[in-house]
């Protein structure tokens, strides 16, 4: 759920953010365009393992790559276009594991039902987030609204740490 919320924020709010950082528009526009390819690298090196890894280990290199990005971009990396590859390439992973990990933990058999009751939360977290982020912007400050979504890629490891042990216990 929070890593949609952090997707849709940036989607939407990604060259506001970046001008605060005193970059220019057209800057900006460039560097927004290298998200789309990182996200097909991320998805084409992860299918050309073929599932040779438990999708966990997807979504742990995922998040990962996507919290790199964030912080790096938060913390006003001076190189920005580095950020928003590792930002990308976690994205297009993400996109991958957000199918896998489900089949994965809980079988085939209940698959539909928990993958249904995962999307409501994460769907109206995503149609909020810009929304919110707006208000956030204009509340405080884009340092702010980084900084937010930053905490939330941590947070966001600390829950796949959590899941990891969840994991090992089920399976013990």
């Amino acid at each position: 759920m929070t890593a949609g919320t952090t997707f849709s924020i940036l989607t939407i709010h990604l060259l506001v953010l970046l001008q605060a950082q005193g970059v220019t528009l057209e800057s900006a526009v460039l560097l927004g365009t290298l998200i789309g390819p990182a996200q097909v690298a991320g998805r084409i090196i992860e299918m050309s393992n073929r599932g040779r890894h438990h999708p966990l280990w997807t979504l742990t290199a995922a998040i990962m790559l996507i919290a790199s990005g964030l912080v790096l971009l938060a913390t006003g990396f001076a190189v920005i276009g580095v950020a928003l590859i590792l930002y990308g390439a976690g994205n297009g992973i993400f996109s991958i594991a957000r199918g896998t990990v489900p089949l994965a933990l809980f079988g085939p058999d209940r698959y539909a039902i928990v993958m249904g009751r995962l999307a409501r939360p994460a769907l109206l977290a995503q149609a909020l987030a810009p929304v919110l982020a707006a208000w956030f912007l204009t509340a405080r400050s884009p340092d702010a609204v980084l900084t937010v979504i930053a905490v939330l890629a941590f947070f966001n490891v600390l829950v796949v740490c959590a899941l990891w042990c969840v994991s090992r216990q089920s399976r013990t």
